[in-house]
């Protein structure tokens, strides 16, 4: 986790120190002085904070920087910057779809003029009867409340802090908390593999660490992109807080050896299971050792360095109030393991946020971070205190005139003495971003919905497109279409004009490959498939990304498996023991080509990619086949370099393993 911890850290950093404002900012109010960014000074420590002076709830406007006055440790500060960021004033060209990509919504969230609002979902907290409640607050305030300068970010503990996407589509978040689908536990892999250890006694304290790890990963993370103030909406029955386990390691559940084919023998695995062994004492110990009550302590800790607010929503299961599952304080000794909805209160007045004392108020939760993160005073100063020992420090801002303390940023973390030293060389301003190519390249698969009635992947060729349609393994097992369908396909430029037509027939397997033919006056942009059978018409477009090439053309896929061989990919989800044939159409004779495999972060893998190129009549192609087993769950991409003369292209495939 640290190593990609880091990873996207130094990105939203580069972000920071690289990236100019947005375009769309608001304009200053017509009365303010022209405001200028701060100087960095080499070896000092530049400090953010948002104030919130106000009379009667609303937000003083008009002040001066001398009306206003920092302490950090009680010691009087200069204030350096004074800027008032109003909240009212919509972005003229602020448009939401270019806040797709998670790279996009780092660079806005460094900008303070941008609110950050993070709903957070302990998945594990609810049922369904207390999710429809809280959907429908979610879905009103996406259509009444949110605004163009809102970065909203919906993710729950069974994801990972990485799996944040700021900015989303406002469709695309409500098509997502409406897929019936989404309510089901989806665990981490690490919970996964915990949970398949036998340790049933430690089920509460595997999720409670699942749980923690995502919220600190968020908090360290906004941390370092963000000065402002970022409000984080936590709906949960509560944080555990519960000590070690004395007792130690408790009985595990007998489990079945792992058998396997061994020279053509069934025989026990031993090595894998060792290596099973080996992780579940390991975790398990750690697990049983672990002070929830300290780490809690720690998680409020890093919210105030971090300027992150929580606002707490209570959530009541059912199970814990009949009693179930027993509820314990601190200190209790039981095996059972008590998520305790009276963490909440203080994990929002430690952070200044809100507690909600009625559960399942979603909507008053939200409504109290619209109130408490308006129009504000973004200051700045360097910090007089210059003993680097990376340790918190307090901050209070004043109205000089009443000497009465306002709302205002509390702490933040001193840089330790490496820390101003790496700021100040020259060498840190080259910092590594995550190239926007592999961003852009990962995006399409933010749109896949496990819900779906079929999955639909266009190639585009100078004279066609080629549409593979693939229905989900599930729905063709539970029968659906199993006496085929017919297809009806339109491809359409991006004003709506057809420019292609095409017809073919879905088998009763769920898979084919169509080709559209095109006429020539115009790119295509989306296909609109229709599928029609016994009476049902079920209607998809599928977006295409247009990316003219001279050399290479977009690839088709098809996977191998258990469930069978050379089956077209329409959805590229692989399981860990499939692999993939992907074949790129070439349209010239080519010097040179390569391909590798790249994470997430831009960052080149050892595995090994073959290529070679085939010829397939006339034409010919470039060729590999990657198989998944070695790869861990995740996201990745394909990169495929190739070069005729001068000419040099480079083409982006993402793949998800599961």
């Amino acid at each position: 986790m640290r190593a990609a911890l880091c990873g996207v850290l130094v990105a939203g950093a580069a972000v920071l120190a690289q990236s100019p404002p947005p375009q769309s900012v608001p304009p200053q109010p017509a009365a303010a002085a022209p405001q200028r960014p701060p100087v960095f000074r080499t070896g000092a420590h530049y400090v953010a904070v948002d104030a919130y002076p106000t009379k009667g709830g609303r937000i003083l406007e008009g002040l001066t920087r001398d009306d206003l006055e920092i302490f950090e440790d009680g010691k009087p500060q200069a204030i350096d910057r004074f800027e008032f960021v109003r909240a009212d004033t919509r972005p003229p060209d602020d448009e939401r779809p270019a806040y797709l990509s998670p790279r996009a919504g780092l660079e806005l969230a460094g900008d303070p003029r941008y609110r950050v609002i993070l709903i957070v979902l302990d998945r594990n907290s609810f049922v369904p009867e207390a999710w429809i409640a809280a959907r429908e607050s979610l879905r009103e305030f996406l259509h009444k409340e949110i605004q163009p300068r809102d970065l909203l970010g919906v993710i729950t503990t069974d994801e990972t802090w990485e799996d944040l996407v700021l900015g989303r589509r406002l469709s695309a978040i409500e098509e997502a908390i409406d897929d019936p689908d989404w309510l089901l536990r989806r665990p981490q892999d690490t919970t996964r593999a915990l949970s398949e250890c036998g340790y049933e006694t430690l089920r509460g304290r595997i999720r409670a660490d699942a749980a923690y790890g995502m919220l600190e990963g968020l908090l360290r993370l906004f941390g370092q992109v963000r000065e402002d103030r970022t409000s984080l909406l936590f709906v949960s029955s509560g944080l555990s807080r519960q000590p070690p386990d004395r007792r130690g390691l408790p009985q595990k559940v007998g489990l079945p050896p792992k058998m396997g084919l061994v020279n053509g023998r069934i025989q026990v695995l031993r090595g894998a299971t060792d290596m099973n062994e080996s992780f579940c004492r390991s975790e398990g110990q750690r697990l049983v050792d672990t002070d929830f009550d300290r780490r809690f302590d720690e998680l409020t800790r890093i919210a105030r360095a971090s300027n992150v607010a929580f606002y707490t929503v209570p959530v009541l299961i059912p199970d814990l109030v009949a009693g179930v599952m027993p509820v314990s304080g601190r200190g209790s000794g039981r095996r059972g393991f008590s998520r305790p909805g009276d963490s909440l209160t203080p994990l929002a007045s430690d952070t200044d946020g809100v507690a909600v004392p009625t559960a399942g108020d979603v909507r008053r939760g939200l409504r109290h971070i619209l109130e408490d993160t308006g129009s504000h005073y973004l200051l700045g100063y360097y910090t007089t205190n210059t003993k680097w020992d990376g340790k918190l420090r307090s901050i209070k801002v004043r109205l000089k005139s009443s000497g009465a303390e306002i709302r205002a940023r509390r702490q933040y973390r001193a840089p330790t003495r490496e820390e101003i030293d790496t700021f100040s060389s020259p060498e840190s301003r080259v910092v590594r971003v995550v190239p926007e190519a592999v961003v852009n390249a990962l995006e399409p698969l933010t749109r896949l919905r496990p819900s779906a009635q079929f999955h639909g992947y266009g190639a585009v060729s100078p004279k066609a497109v080629t549409v593979t349609i693939e229905v989900p393994p599930a729905a063709v097992a539970a029968g659906r279409w199993s006496d085929g369908a017919a297809l009806d396909l339109i491809a359409e430029t991006a004003d709506g004009t057809a420019v292609g037509m095409g017809r073919g027939r879905l088998p009763s397997n769920g898979r084919t490959v169509i080709a559209v033919p095109l006429d020539g006056t115009g790119a295509p942009s989306n296909v609109m498939v229709r599928v029609r059978a016994e009476g049902e018409t079920v209607t998809q477009k599928i977006e295409l990304v247009r990316n003219p090439s001279a050399l290479v053309g977009d690839p088709l896929a098809y996977r191998s498996g258990p469930r069978g061989l050379n089956l077209p990919v329409a959805s590229f989800v692989f399981a860990r023991d499939e692999r993939v044939r992907l074949d790129w159409p070439t349209y010239a004779r080519l010097d040179a080509y390569e391909a590798r495999l790249i994470d997430r972060f831009g960052l080149p893998l050892r595995l090994r990619v073959a290529l070679q190129s085939q010829q397939v009549g006339t034409a010919y192609q470039l060729t590999t086949e990657i198989a998944f087993a070695p790869l861990a769950r995740g996201d990745y991409v394909i990169e495929l370099t190739a070069s005729a003369g001068p000419v040099t292209e480079t083409r982006l495939l993402a793949l998800r393993v599961r």
